[in-house]
């Protein structure tokens, strides 16, 4: 029994007031005034009564002057710590001591010393933020552990925030036991910590509920889902809701379930997989409805009698990233009260600025990726006068916008934020612009602006943070003596006109985390002050300029830097120190020169590009420790030596979970040697392997389909290579370049090639593939998939010439086995590949026929048979093939007459195609064929050939006869003129064969008389 029950005497009772004994037993009591305690008759007199309640008192204020709390509900907390596996930022380091009310996110009632509240929300999560994602990089990271259901000793607890903390994981759903706070809690936050499986409905328990946040964030590795929103239906005194992230795609009544709680005024069921019924709910009594965010979802029309058209008290309604298409409704004209507008990311077309005349109170408008049917200057002034001073954001960026920017925009004299990027703008930057004092965010990128950019166009943004100008062509004529009253974040100047000095006035720019000035037409050195001022920067990109300097010893002072462009410059100096969290380095198209350093750091790198430098030496050892490494490319430098052995290290590393490995490895045109490397098989995602003009030698390895098999491009050119071409590569299914060419292969062509099914497929097939997009070029595959930016180039040959594939590589479907030392006949199951473009197999000594089927490769575009021992004729089906733009059969023993027809007549040079063939003919040789000219006789022809003449021979035949007898049927002179000379000749006939008969008989006779 505790003292915060009833007191029982012999007849009678007391109540002591529970403020007065909480969280004391008997047992307490006991122990600190033993003289109230009667065990005999287990009375209190109403003496021993005011000594309890003295001495409760006493304890009840010791409890809060001396620092103490409630011994069960601190047992509690620290239990609940015990679960926490992982603090990086000690959130939990305050939790010593015996005052509990005192810790870090604790806090107690103050008149009785109970926990109340638990707010432990992670740190880079603000109040109002929406989550999607868990922690981003390079913010805080969140407690990880189990809660545990120690939590339920705290009976007060009234708030319970754990948000942003991976307090879940794969399998572990939301703990049923947090629905026993049914008579305290009233607002609970488990917001975007990585819970899995299904929403427990006892949550409906929590009919005290206020705020309930159980949004999920986006995550292939766990999925909150529910069937069932019932449950919510009895939370009658909810205000806010928020279950982002949780798949809700099964629940079909979720709009009457929302519907039914009369005080919600904030609701969030952004990225639920949501549609909107087909049968509008209507009259839902919905007048305290706020905050409406139902973006990310399947919604794929606005049905002008949906229900939050009629909430005249809605100001936030967010449809973004929808399937909408068709029209906005007049009905959004009625939301008098709305304050921001979020329609982007959709398919809605003919949006025009007068259907939001009515909308007074507007502040923020987003209407991206959608089809707005003005131009800018329309825009600007149809839209209502009446917010113009309130307008704070305005998005209308991908929306095909045309016209310039008008200098009306200056009305918009409290605008915040303007995106009008990736349109049709043209004109100069209007001065105006200028005038918005307000503006932090500026965003004008991919248009067809021109004219200059000057100081006068900045003079009065005391408050930008953040500009993007990249991809335009404007000059920015910026005074080297000028200083900014702003202090930018984000400075994007990319493709624009910035040189060729190196623009001084960036030199105040402290603050700067995202720099580009790519392919500004800077021709400078790097001045001294470049480094001290961006070592704050986390994205630096100065590439495709003409800059010079040397490269100081060390980057290490970046300490936020993550990505590196360097590119395309004229930097020299050795290869720096690099930052510890650098993740993208790419220093290629420089003069750096001197070997590699043995440990340069950056130990989360990514992706290392350093190609068409001077670099020389060895390849270190220290890449063997680079476990997150997904692209390395040294190509095109002055590198020796063998490849480092790595496959001990690798295998002795431990790889934390979910890391990327090795993808892309591309070392073309060094002098690299040793053999095929081995460290290889312990990179089972690799997708592109490059090893091209260098020395390697040996025979192929086996292992490589099996170890290898997302192989996708295999470049081995110019090496010594040896033995035959291996059967196993032949499974690797993904497999769409194999260039073996100018090596030492010998043997046959495996007749397995129909296995090799990315070569087997049609173009349009392959077009499905995620590399098809812009100029990415690597994909990682099983659960992570991964697009990387590969832009050096892969060297191939085809069409007879040396050439570089940057952004169509990945349509490219080449098989290149030229200048080697392979033998036998030329298999007919290359055929199966139809995908192949380039087909390559000159230089060898293959022998027999030309496939007479070789015409189903429809796509390919350059055919190299040369030099070899073929022999027989060409077969007619080449001819069927009208992609083909560069073909060479010389200096092989083919024979007979050339074929014609389509695409072949419209090569170039075509004499050379067939010279050292000297038994061909025809055109376009001069040497002529016997016998009649024959337009086609391929095998697929034959049989046409044929039935054609013998149906031609059958309708002459049947057409000759029936001239005849319709002659004889109606003309009567010739008919019996016809039978007369038949009867005529039977007469001659018979008499003819009766002299016969009679000579033969004397003759006969003559020679048989003595």
């Amino acid at each position: 029994m505790t003292a915060q029950q009833l007191l029982l005497t012999k007849g009678s009772f007391l109540v002591v007031p529970s403020h007065a004994l909480i969280g004391f037993s008997y047992a307490d009591i006991k122990g600190k005034h033993p003289s109230i305690y009667r065990p005999a008759n287990n009375t209190m007199s109403l003496t021993s009564l005011l000594i309890v309640l003295a001495a409760t008192s006493t304890i009840f204020t010791a409890a809060n002057g001396s620092g103490s709390c409630i011994p069960a509900e601190r047992a509690a907390l620290l239990s609940f710590k015990a679960g926490i596996t992982s603090d990086p930022t000690d959130l939990l380091g305050s939790w010593q001591g015996h005052n509990c009310c005192q810790w870090s996110g604790v806090i107690c009632d103050n008149r009785t010393g109970n926990v109340v509240e638990l707010r432990l929300r992670n740190t880079y999560i603000s109040a109002d933020t929406r989550l999607f994602w868990c922690v981003p990089e390079g913010e805080p990271d969140p407690l990880q552990g189990k809660i545990s259901p120690s939590l339920l000793a705290l009976q007060h607890l009234e708030h319970l925030d754990l948000s942003g903390h991976n307090l879940g994981g794969v399998g572990v759903p939301i703990p049923k036991f947090l629905a026993s706070f049914n008579k305290t809690l009233t607002y609970l936050n488990l917001g975007c910590m990585n819970f899995d499986g299904k929403l427990p409905p006892q949550l409906g328990n929590l009919s005290r509920l206020l705020h309930l946040n159980l949004a999920s964030p986006v995550s292939t590795q766990t999925l909150l889902h529910s069937e069932d929103m019932s449950w919510v239906s009895n939370l009658h005194l909810l205000r806010s809701l928020d279950m982002s992230g949780v798949n809700l795609t099964t629940v079909g009544d979720w709009v009457r379930v929302v519907t039914l709680l009369p005080s919600l005024e904030d609701l969030r069921l952004s990225n639920c997989g949501l549609g909107l019924p087909h049968q509008p709910v209507v009259n839902s009594n919905r007048s305290s409805l706020q905050l409406l965010y139902l973006d990310n979802n399947r919604i794929d029309t606005l049905n002008p009698a949906y229900w939050f058209w009629d909430v005249g008290t809605i100001k936030e309604l967010d449809l973004s990233t929808n399937q909408i298409a068709g029209q906005i409704p007049d009905a959004v004209g009625n939301m008098t009260m709305l304050e921001t507008l979020a329609l982007g990311g959709n398919y809605l077309s003919g949006i025009k600025s007068q259907l939001f005349k009515n909308l007074c109170n507007l502040k923020v408008l987003g209407l991206w990726s959608n089809e707005v049917q003005q131009d800018m200057p329309e825009f600007v002034d149809g839209f209502p006068g009446c917010a113009n001073s309130k307008l704070r954001s305005l998005d209308l960026s991908l929306t095909n916008l045309t016209g310039g920017i008008p200098s009306s925009i200056k009305k918009w004299s409290n605008l915040t934020e303007l995106g009008l990027s990736n349109n049709m703008l043209v004109g100069s930057m209007p001065s105006e612009i200028g005038h918005l004092s307000n503006l932090e965010v500026l965003v004008l990128q991919n248009n067809k602006l021109n004219g200059y950019v000057s100081e006068k166009h900045f003079t009065s943004l005391l408050k930008l943070r953040y500009v993007d100008l990249s991809r335009n062509s404007l000059h920015i004529m910026i005074s080297s003596n000028w200083v900014p009253s702003f202090s930018l974040k984000v400075a994007r100047f990319a493709g624009n006109k910035m040189g060729p000095h190196f623009p001084s006035w960036l030199k105040g720019q402290k603050d700067v985390f995202d720099l580009d000035i790519s392919g500004a037409s800077i021709a400078d050195r790097l001045p001294g002050w470049f480094w001290n001022v961006f070592s704050k920067v986390r994205y630096l990109d100065i590439s495709f300029n003409q800059i010079s300097g040397r490269l100081p010893g060390t980057l290490k002072f970046m300490t936020s830097a993550q990505r590196l462009d360097l590119s395309s410059n004229s930097l020299t100096g050795l290869l720096p120190q690099l930052p510890e969290f650098l993740t993208v380095l790419d220093i290629s198209n420089n003069s750096l020169s001197g070997p590699l350093p043995q440990d340069f750091g950056a130990p989360m790198i990514q992706e290392f590009r350093l190609f068409a430098n001077r670099i020389n030496g060895q390849i270190p050892t220290y890449i063997c420790q680079l476990q997150y490494l997904v692209v390395l490319d040294l190509s095109e430098n002055l590198l020796t030596g063998e490849l480092p052995q790595c496959s001990k290290q690798k295998m002795n590393t431990t790889v934390e979970p979910g890391c990327i490995e090795l993808s892309a490895l591309i070392l073309h045109n060094n002098s690299l040697s040793g053999r095929f490397p081995e460290f290889l098989q312990q990179s089972p995602q690799l997708t592109l392997l490059d090893l091209s003009h260098n020395k390697f030698e040996g025979e192929l390895p086996t292992w490589i389909a099996g170890n290898l098999p997302y192989l996708s491009y295999l470049l081995l050119r110019y090496n010594m290579f040896n033995g035959s071409i291996p059967l196993e590569l032949t499974e690797l299914v993904e497999l769409q370049i194999l260039d073996l060419a100018n090596n030492r292969m010998s043997g046959i062509i495996p007749h397995e090639l129909a296995s090799l099914k990315a070569m087997n497929q049609h173009s349009g097939i392959r077009s499905n593939n995620p590399l098809a997009s812009q100029d990415t070029r690597i994909t990682l595959h099983a659960d992570k998939v991964r697009v990387i930016k590969y832009d050096s180039g892969l060297q191939m040959v085809m069409k007879g010439q040396e050439l570089f594939y940057t952004s169509g590589m990945v349509y490219m479907v080449s098989l290149d086995l030229s200048y080697n030392n392979l033998v036998g006949e030329v298999p007919d199951e290359i055929a199966s590949l139809v995908g192949l473009i380039n087909l390559n197999i000159s230089h060898n000594q293959f022998t027999g026929k030309i496939p007479d089927n070789i015409g189903l490769l429809r796509a390919l575009e350059s055919l190299d048979l040369s030099f070899n021992e073929l022999s027989g004729e060409i077969p007619w089906s080449l001819s069927d093939i009208t992609t083909l733009s560069h073909l060479n059969l010389s200096y092989n023993n083919l024979s007979g007459r050339i074929p014609s027809g389509n695409q072949l007549q419209a090569l170039y040079d075509p004499e050379s195609m067939y010279v050292g063939n000297k038994y061909l003919c025809g055109p376009p040789l001069s040497k002529k064929c016997l016998g009649p000219e024959v337009t086609e006789v391929h095998p697929e022809g034959k049989n046409q050939i044929n039935s054609g003449i013998y149906f031609g021979l059958a309708l002459g035949f049947a057409t000759g006869l029936w001239i005849v007898f319709v002659t004889f049927l109606f003309a009567k002179t010739w008919r019996v003129a016809y039978f007369k000379l038949l009867d005529k000749l039977q007469d001659n006939m018979q008499l003819s064969v009766a002299m016969i008969s009679a000579k033969g008989y004397c003759f006969q006779s003559t020679i048989v008389t003595p």
